[in-house]
């Protein structure tokens, strides 16, 4: 029922991405997807089976690079079948005070799960005075397809800062195809 199910969501936002768009664009988007689906690893773990790693959405010089040092989609299928999907986000920021995130919504202002899983300040000479914070979102597959179309935003929240970021939909679709 599962692959049903993520055959018919994969089917569809598939159609949403190609349908009135030129060839060009068309074009672009499966080399986007290639892309993202090229940096995709995947490896066995004897508990906690199979992990799927998307791509680092942060990449020198975007806009995500000034607070964030990674974001990454992880799909992990336990031993038990049982699909879980996180959103690793790594903030590495220039700072005196903490940004101590401690709660993550959708755009809308849906509460989503936060794990915090460090808080240290790195202390190698490039990141001197930085602050660095390892965080994970929860979320299910119905998490993914109801934003295949648009992309997932969500705002990072804490004590002394607020984040937005931008998952793109190319992204979401890529991580759906590796199953």
């Amino acid at each position: 029922m599962k692959k049903a199910i993520s055959l018919l969501v994969f089917l569809t936002s598939l159609s949403q991405l190609c349908y009135g768009v030129s060839e060009e664009e068309r074009r672009a988007t499966w080399d986007k997807l290639r892309q993202i689906k090229e940096q995709t690893s995947l490896t066995l773990h004897p508990q906690q089976g199979e992990v799927t790693k998307g791509a680092n959405l942060v990449e020198p010089g975007n806009d995500l690079s000034v607070h964030f040092s990674e974001i990454y989609l992880l799909r992990i299928v336990d031993p038990e079948d049982n699909e879980i999907y996180k959103l690793h986000i790594t903030a590495l920021y220039m700072s005196q005070q903490w940004a101590n995130y401690s709660k993550v919504r959708e755009k809308d202002g849906s509460a989503m799960s936060l794990t915090v899983l460090s808080r240290l300040e790195p202390s190698n000479k490039l990141s001197a005075g930085k602050k660095e914070e390892q965080l994970e979102v929860n979320m299910g597959i119905e998490d993914l397809a109801n934003h295949l179309g648009q992309g997932l935003d969500i705002v990072l929240s804490g004590e002394t800062d607020e984040q937005n970021i931008h998952i793109p939909s190319i992204y979401l679709l890529a991580m759906m195809q590796s199953m």
